[in-house]
């Protein structure tokens, strides 16, 4: 009885997973592609950074895979593009305005 009550109600529920805006897809596959040329710009990085043995200032005596390892994690953080949602939101802003400057 409790089962058939959680079952209806789950179908009382509209499914919005694939109601995606062209927008929305839009920004998801912006953001892989951003996604995976952050990636792509950590490991050279990487191996950039282990080819030519750069080592930590602070610490010369840890290994340079290490440090490099520590710089490309952190260049992957800082690489989430956190300014996406930002400028949508300024673009949509400034198109809605022109939209009401041509009575639309």
């Amino acid at each position: 009885s409790t089962r058939s009550k959680r079952k209806k109600k789950k179908s009382c529920l509209p499914d919005t997973t694939s109601n995606q805006t062209p927008l929305q897809k839009n920004l998801q596959r912006l953001g892989v592609k951003i996604g995976i040329f952050a990636i792509l710009v950590c490991l050279l990085v990487f191996i950039i950074g282990v080819a030519i043995n750069v080592q930590d200032l602070d610490n010369p005596d840890s290994p340079s895979w290490l440090y490099m390892i520590l710089i490309a994690v952190t260049l992957a953080v800082a690489a989430i593009p956190e300014g996406i949602p930002l400028c949508v939101t300024i673009s949509l802003s400034t198109g809605c305005s022109d939209m009401v400057k041509k009575n639309v």
